[in-house]
Order: structure tokens, then C-alpha cells, then sequence
């Protein structure tokens, strides 16, 4: 066929799509004239970074944005980024800013955040109840993903504190050094920040948090794992050890890890909310009547390099009194790895379980039974590698970088398109 007859037939393929097109609703139309596209904005983690590379793989237009300094305090949990705009000189910073601005509205449909507070592209519009950069790109019909912090993301310290009580009687929040803390933590701050989010966010990402308050907004919150991603190469369970990072240990001696973040600033007087004292003082216990055991303790390590620690253990815990799981507990899932967390699945209310918690092959403990727990694993080889099977394959399924790109693109769709995207909850 002549390349002239080859044309007129796609002018005329073209002609009566549009026309079908034409008399689709407004989201929908949007959503087959736009390529997909998202700006993650600011780190959530190592996360966005993953889940970028991922969707770029997909086709998307994908970007990871930072505005942190390269050499700054939370340097050693980001893995990489694709742009980053920061300068020291604060001329210079804000015309960056402004430049991207641009580029932004004319080439992104999604703006996707973390950090509580962060709800804007300029860091001086953190304050604002109504941001001008985020009002003006709410006006160019454009959409706002938010990737929650942690467990005063959107939700009073009051509700947290009677959720958690209902499984054992003991509330986490006291076991937080920032109960009394109102600049960190009060129902006032947690509840005026989920207002907010609840005003400009099309998209929560809860990210398996308990549906309480801002965090049970059915017609925008995700709580399955959706951006909370990892590289299963990056932590594979058949990582090869550099020389340096070989953990010293003696025939027949077992290794259990355990870490905290900025340690100092979340520790006081042996209380945190990981639980670390109890974890302490169980090894101690174990020694005493004989068990060859050493802990792996680390803070402040770049994250790149503590998964050659973890991947040496024997047993991971994680933490012992929220309920939920964090990085650690991820990591060490992902590295084939028996973990030991606190999970308490239930929900206020039944409808709101969650799938992934009824599968996760995470080792319930808590500050009081973390000895018998971990004595149990440390004894039974068989059971650490059954659970570790299970805990990799658990990873792959949720939190692999690829699985959460495929349900976020499923998401993505039905957000533009104007459809109801809770049910991927159930």
C-alpha cells in the first residue's frame, strides 16, 4: 500500500477515535491523551528512588526530586536521585526551585510528597494553610500523592494510644521519649496536619498505618503497600559480603541484628519505641545460661551498607511495641531474613484488615515475650530458613520495586480517570 493511503488511513483511524473519545467523561479523557507521569518530591527513604527507576521501566515519566543537601543529616538513607535542587546559596536554591516549577506544570500530572509538613514544593510554604504553589497546581487540574512518616502522620496521639491498648493494654505512646513532646507530637499537630492532607490529597499512601482518623479517608487512602518499595538485587539472601564488612564471630556463635536511626535523639534513659533495652537485655539473658549469641547493633550507618550486616544474621528484630512494621523488618524480609516485629493486625473496625498483615510471616514479640521468642528461633535452624523462605517470598510479593510500580500504575489510572480506587484496600 502506498505510504500516502497508509496516512489517510490513520487521519481517519484518529478522526473516529477522537470522536469516541470527545464523549468520554473528563478524568478518562485525561487519562488516554496523558502519558503517566509523576514527580516524587523530597525522599521517602530509599523508596521513591526504586519506585521511579521502576515506572520508568513501565514507561513513565518518572523523576525523583530532593531539596536536601547532598552531604546533609538524613544523607545516609537515600540511595540516589535524579535531580536535586539544592544549593547553599539561597538565591540560587529558590530560582532552582522556580525553574522545576515550571517544567513541573507543563510535563506532570502527579506531584507525589513525603515528610509531614512538606505539602509544597517551596520549603517557605510549609507553613501556609492554603500553599500558593499547591493551590496553583490544584487549578491546573492536577492531582497530590502523599507517603506518610510514621505513626503521628494524620493520626492524634489520644486515638493511637487507645488503638494500640486494645490488644495487650499497653499504649506505644508510652513507650515514645516524645509523648510530652507537642513540637513533635500532640493531637493538635497530628490532627491539623491530616486536615491538610485531607484538602489537597487525592492520593494517601498509608502504607499499612491503622485506619484512625485523617488515616480511614475511604475515597483516598491506600494502605496496602503501594510506595514503600525495595530493589530485590539491591537486598538479595545471596548478597556477597565485602571483606571489611565481615561481622567477627566465633564457631557456632549466632548473630541477631538490631538497629535504630539517629539513636541519641530517639533514645532516653533505655525507652524507645523499638524496644532496644528489652532486645539488650535478652541477649544478656541468653548468654548467661549459655547460648553462644553477639548482637549486631548499628545507628547512623548509610543504609547502603548495613544490608551486609543484616544478611549475616541469624535473627533481625525490628521493633516491639507500635504493632506495625518498618524499614528494618522490610530489609530483612527482602534478605530472606527470620524477623522478629510486634504485629497487631487488628482494626477498629474489622472491614479495615489488611491482606498483607494476615500473610506477613513477621515473628510477633513484644518487649515482654521478645526472650522466649528469640530463644525459640535461635534454637530451631529448620524454622529460621522456613520463616526466612517465607519472608523473601512475602518481600517479592509487596514490597518488590516492580510489584509496586504494576498496583501504582493501577491506581494512577483509576485516580485520573475519576474512579474509585479503595477497593485495591480489600
Amino acid at each position: 500500500m502506498p505510504v500516502i493511503d497508509n496516512i489517510n488511513k490513520a487521519y481517519l483511524i484518529n478522526n473516529i477515535m477522537n470522536s469516541f473519545i470527545k464523549k468520554l467523561p473528563g478524568g478518562i479523557l485525561r487519562l488516554i491523551r496523558k502519558k503517566r507521569s509523576v514527580i516524587f518530591f523530597r525522599h521517602s527513604y530509599y523508596h521513591f528512588y526504586y519506585l521511579a527507576q521502576a515506572l520508568r521501566k513501565r514507561g513513565w515519566n518518572a523523576i525523583l526530586v530532593n531539596l536536601e543537601d547532598p552531604e546533609g543529616p538524613n544523607a545516609n538513607y537515600f540511595h540516589g536521585e535524579d535531580i536535586n535542587l539544592f544549593s547553599h546559596d539561597h538565591v540560587q536554591f529558590r530560582k532552582n526551585i522556580e525553574d522545576f516549577f515550571i517544567k513541573a506544570k507543563k510535563e506532570f500530572e502527579l506531584f507525589h510528597f513525603a515528610g509531614d509538613g512538606y505539602l509544597c514544593f517551596f520549603p517557605e510554604y510549609t507553613q501556609h494553610n492554603e500553599p500558593p504553589d499547591i493551590v496553583e497546581w490544584k487549578k491546573l487540574n492536577k492531582m497530590v500523592a502523599y507517603t506518610v512518616s510514621g505513626c503521628n502522620s494524620g493520626i492524634s496521639q489520644t486515638s493511637l494510644s487507645r488503638w494500640s491498648a486494645l490488644d495487650n493494654g499497653k499504649s506505644v505512646c508510652n513507650t515514645c521519649i516524645w509523648q510530652s513532646d507537642s513540637k513533635v507530637c500532640s493531637d493538635q499537630k497530628n490532627l491539623d496536619w491530616g486536615k491538610k492532607v485531607e484538602k489537597y490529597c487525592d492520593l494517601i499512601c498509608a502504607e499499612v498505618l491503622p485506619a484512625i482518623d485523617y488515616m480511614d479517608l475511604p475515597n483516598k487512602i491506600i494502605r496496602e503497600p503501594l510506595s514503600m518499595c525495595l530493589d530485590p538485587t539491591f537486598w538479595h539472601p545471596d548478597l556477597k559480603i565485602p571483606t571489611k564488612y565481615y561481622v567477627k564471630r566465633q564457631p557456632g556463635e549466632l548473630l541477631v541484628y538490631h538497629a535504630m536511626g539517629n539513636y541519641d535523639s530517639r533514645n532516653k534513659n533505655g525507652r524507645n519505641i523499638k524496644g532496644t533495652s528489652a532486645v539488650i537485655a535478652a541477649i544478656e539473658q541468653l548468654k548467661l545460661e549459655g547460648m553462644p549469641i553477639k548482637l549486631i547493633f548499628l545507628t547512623n550507618i548509610k543504609n547502603t551498607e548495613i544490608r551486609f550486616m543484616q544478611a549475616q544474621a541469624d535473627v533481625i528484630v525490628d521493633q516491639l511495641n507500635f504493632g506495625r512494621y518498618g524499614a528494618t523488618a522490610r530489609e530483612g524480609m527482602m534478605l530472606g531474613k527470620p524477623v522478629i516485629c510486634y504485629i497487631d493486625q487488628k482494626e477498629i473496625d474489622p472491614k479495615n484488615e489488611l491482606s498483607c498483615l494476615k500473610e506477613v510471616p513477621l515473628v510477633s514479640a513484644t518487649e515482654e515475650t521478645v526472650y522466649e521468642v528469640l530463644k525459640d528461633l535461635l534454637l530451631n535452624r529448620n524454622k529460621r530458613e522456613r520463616i526466612g523462605k517465607l519472608a523473601r517470598e512475602y518481600a517479592l510479593k509487596w514490597h518488590s520495586a516492580d510489584r509496586c510500580a504494576e498496583r501504582y500504575e493501577v491506581v494512577y489510572d483509576a485516580l485520573m480517570a475519576g474512579l474509585p480506587f479503595n477497593n485495591f484496600n480489600s
